[in-house]
């Protein structure tokens, strides 16, 4: 059996087809996920017996490519596929590398799921090929609460554990009307519960009337204990989003001075400002499963 051409039947538009033909590989994918999770912990373990470079090739191996997906500016992308391109924790452990790597070979499965919820809600998903955060990115988080712990006074966690606890290895945007924010977001949960998912957390960043930042965030993870996160936008908080991704870039950078990050936080809060709040938005309460 290919495994790449069953990724490869996916949504590429809303006709009634591609839905069917989207649903058949998410269920092809739903029967091989638990016997892909089985492979995946023996190959780990295989992998940490022989060392570490057999760990980088072997974990790297089992990653069977992303999923095709036309976005709404009408191109294909691969979900995942930055991370094909940057995905060695270099000066990283072992161990810190198959964490990272067990969440890069779930994410297909994962993203077929989260393609059919959309589908079937008329929702779309935005940077697909970012649904895997790069080696790069996470090494920086790395250095960042590495650097945080040390000016804290703390002993900063190893790299495992401050891999094992981003909840963001695997992440989404779904693009939804704005003034339906809040219906989508519960349509959503709904959904996820019934294709078998935890939902860990709900933060919807409109409760807090001093946050520089408005969405809603989801924290889930699947029947293997795979985290994710999915960011729920509109167009209009999207782009909000993109015009303060460099104001936000330099205010959480530690060497950033305090009185500039004060600056970049009332600039960044007052451009999501200016986007009006979704109706019903303050209807949808914080939720937290531990």
């Amino acid at each position: 059996m290919d495994l790449h051409k069953i990724a490869r039947v996916t949504r590429l538009n809303k006709l009634s087809k591609g839905r069917m033909l989207l649903i058949a590989a998410a269920v092809t994918w739903s029967t091989l996920n638990c016997s892909l999770d089985n492979c995946m912990a023996a190959a780990a373990a295989d992998a940490m017996a022989r060392g570490e470079s057999a760990v980088l090739s072997t974990m790297d191996k089992m990653r069977l490519g992303g999923i095709p997906y036309r976005n709404s500016a009408g191109q294909v992308v691969i979900s995942g596929s930055m991370s094909d391109r940057d995905y060695l924790l270099t000066g990283c452990g072992p161990q810190a590398q198959i964490a990272y790597d067990i969440a890069r070979a779930s994410e297909p499965a994962i993203t077929m799921d989260m393609l059919e919820i959309a589908d079937e809600l008329g929702t779309s998903m935005e940077g697909l090929e970012y649904s895997v955060k790069t080696a790069s990115s996470i090494k920086s988080k790395i250095e960042r609460k590495t650097d945080t712990a040390i000016r804290q006074g703390k002993l900063p966690k190893s790299d495992v554990e401050y891999v094992q606890e981003t909840g963001d290895l695997i992440r989404y945007t779904q693009i939804v009307p704005h003034d339906r924010m809040a219906a989508m977001t519960s349509k959503t949960i709904a959904l996820l519960k019934a294709k078998g998912y935890v939902l860990e957390k709900v933060d919807n960043k409109y409760l807090n009337p001093n946050g520089r930042y408005k969405a809603i965030h989801l924290d889930i993870a699947n029947a293997q204990g795979v985290h994710f996160e999915m960011q729920i936008h509109s167009r209009q908080t999207l782009a909000a989003n993109r015009a303060t991704h460099a104001m936000y870039e330099e205010w959480r950078r530690p060497e950033t001075p305090a009185e500039r990050k004060e600056q970049l936080y009332r600039d960044i809060r007052s451009i999501y400002a200016a986007v009006p709040q979704p109706k019903g938005i303050m209807a949808v309460k914080n939720y937290s499963r531990i």
